[in-house]
């Protein structure tokens, strides 16, 4: 920040030769002098002063050798100098170059090994640097799109691929610092942050690392300061895309070890609360409950970020945080239900980004439990559903119809020619005829669970249990806590349905949504218990193939079988959705979903 001065006018020899001719002439004088200010812009400015001065004579007698004669008089001399200067003044933008996101809840940790939930999640990514990230594409108007394509190194500056893909040599960053320590960054930190993320698994960095293949630390070999191979890595089209997940930062090792102990060697009880990381952003306090505050990294060797100042205010009331967006008091505002964007897309100095995504609104069947072990009422279900009626009435235009497990915004929809693998439109007659041959012709009762007080969980379940009940289908509605419903998931406990607000598949490739969700030995989230062994077979075929060609049949069978199957009801594909000042510009959506503060500025 620039410091205000001012500079002296240059006019003392003006007023110093106007005085001689007063003191001349035996009067009095009076000299003011006015600088007026007219115009002040910014860090280097235009300064115009305007000099008047005013010399007033009087003369009160002179004497002659006949009389004295008395003459007054009064002379005025007004001369105007106007000097135009560049100077420098003081700028206060800080508040210019802060951004105010109001978030529904606190940040849960800050330990990548544990990050999972949403708000650490978004936090992880924008203070750590992960190995690689995607570049932002071209404007299409007002946002654009990350190039998922193409990767630009984080802590890693290269990446090469042996001829098998199965070994990996990674070049670090040059000059690389971590910011809190100033401690450099370098291979070993590298690989104790591979070591680490395997101890402490197998959630997080170590389930990214687990599907690149590296299972032991043996396997990362030191080269040098800047260098380290990873060997018997796993050939796959989804390793780079793996890579800059947002819990694959790098870490300081020397200060996670200083804040180890004996009962806990990798440091997680301190980790959970303090930060050790490089990202574009550092996180500077976090007071609990009420405010984390991330301030921009000084050591960042790349472009710096537009904003200095990333403030995370926990606003719990949606309500509040689109009334503190009106306001102008937060710039962006995150969880607004559908009703809430409509208001803010009405509010003076509001826009509302609607962005054509991947999110899945999918409701979840019990494979492995009555009456949804049963494929034809399964398929009867996915008649029965008014998809137009989802899209349009509970997500109010800002979705498209779903296809089927491959979203059609994802590119591989026309790029394997996925249309035609769909099978389902709004037929209750049809669904009818299918719940009799599965021996439903006089309905049935089943129960979804949902989160409890989640806006678009419950208008979706509202909205099918009317739907349903024309059909002589009673369903119950049970919400659940968040705790509850991952219990009810993964264990596959829940009784029918079950619907937990949009599903997104971090990366968009469909080796990553098939292994995802429907690997039958191994999917992480397989929360349907779905079963096929021709699909297993496929994802094993396809595992290491890194030459797309070589999968869009493959993958064109395993859709078709999955969609015949029905083991979810795939409702719609839904718009990314954000609120947020007028004057925010710079928006890039990523495959994840997650804010992205790198790019963001503000535009006006």
């Amino acid at each position: 920040m620039k410091m205000l001065w001012k500079r002296t006018p240059p006019v003392m020899a003006l007023v110093l030769g106007l005085a001689m001719v007063a003191a001349a002439c035996g009067g009095t004088e009076t000299v003011t002098e006015t600088v007026v200010v007219t115009s002040i812009v910014t860090e280097t400015e235009v300064v115009t002063e305007e000099v008047v001065v005013t010399e007033e004579v009087v003369v009160t007698s002179i004497v002659t050798e006949t009389e004295e004669v008395v003459v007054t008089e009064e002379v005025v001399v007004t001369e105007e100098v106007v000097v135009t200067e560049t100077v420098e003044v003081m700028v206060d933008d800080s508040e210019a170059r802060t951004l105010r996101i109001a978030i529904a809840d606190d940040v849960e940790q800050l330990d990548p090994a544990l990050g999972s939930a949403q708000l650490t999640n978004l936090v992880l990514k924008n203070v750590y640097m992960q190995p690689v990230q995607y570049r932002p594409g071209p404007d299409v108007g007002g946002f654009s799109y990350a190039d998922t394509t193409s990767f630009e190194g984080q802590w890693i500056e290269s990446w090469d691929f042996s001829d098998d893909f199965r070994t990996i040599t990674l070049k670090l960053r040059q000059n690389l610092t971590f910011p809190t320590s100033g401690n450099p960054v370098t291979a070993d930190d590298a690989i104790y942050t591979i070591n680490r993320a395997l101890a402490t698994g197998p959630a997080g960095p170590a389930w990214v690392w687990g599907n690149i293949g590296v299972t032991s630390i043996d396997q990362i070999e030191r080269v040098d300061d800047r260098t380290i191979v990873v060997h018997n890595a796993r050939p796959s089209t989804i390793v780079l895309p793996l890579m800059r997940d947002q819990t694959m930062g790098i870490m300081d090792s020397v200060t996670i070890q200083a804040n180890s102990t004996e009962d806990d060697p990798w440091g997680r009880d301190w980790l959970k609360q303090n930060y050790a990381g490089n990202g574009r952003y550092v996180v500077d306090s976090w007071d609990r409950g009420s405010r984390m505050v991330l301030k921009r990294n000084p050591t960042w060797t790349g472009f710096q970020p537009y904003f200095e100042t990333v403030e995370l205010l926990t606003v719990p009331e949606a309500a509040n945080r689109l009334a503190l967006l009106q306001s102008g008091d937060v710039d962006i505002a995150l969880d607004l239900s559908v009703q809430q964007l409509a208001t803010a897309a009405t509010s003076d100095g509001v826009k509302v980004l609607s962005v054509p995504d991947r999110n899945g609104i999918n409701v979840l069947m019990n494979n492995q439990a009555p009456p949804f072990d049963n494929v034809t009422l399964r398929k009867a279900m996915s008649y029965a559903v008014d998809y137009n009626a989802i899209v349009n009435g509970v997500l109010n235009g800002q979705a498209v119809p779903s296809q089927g497990p491959i979203s059609v915004n994802s590119r591989f929809f026309d790029l394997y020619n996925l249309e035609d693998a769909w099978l389902y439109e709004h037929d209750p007659d049809r669904a009818r005829q299918l719940m009799a041959e599965a021996g439903f012709a006089d309905g049935f009762e089943f129960e979804m669970v949902i989160r409890q007080n989640v806006p678009l969980d419950e208008a979706v379940a509202t909205n099918l249990k009317a739907q349903f009940a024309d059909l002589g289908i009673d369903m119950s509605i049970r919400p659940v806590t968040g705790a509850e419903m991952f219990d009810h998931l993964f264990g596959l406990t829940y009784g029918g349905m079950a619907f937990r607000g949009g599903l997104l598949d971090y990366v968009d490739d469909p080796y990553y949504q098939f292994f995802l969700w429907w690997d039958s030995q191994d999917a992480a989230i397989n929360w349907t218990g779905f079963v096929d062994p021709r699909i297993d077979e496929i994802l094993d075929e396809t595992a290491s193939v890194v030459s797309d060609p070589g999968r869009r049949e493959p993958y064109r069978e395993a859709v078709t079988r999955l969609v015949d199957a029905a083991p979810m009801l795939w409702l719609a594909n839904a718009n990314f959705t954000l609120a947020m000042r007028e004057d925010i510009g710079g928006f890039t959506l990523h495959p994840d979903g997650l804010l992205w503060f790198a790019t963001l500025n503000r535009a006006g």
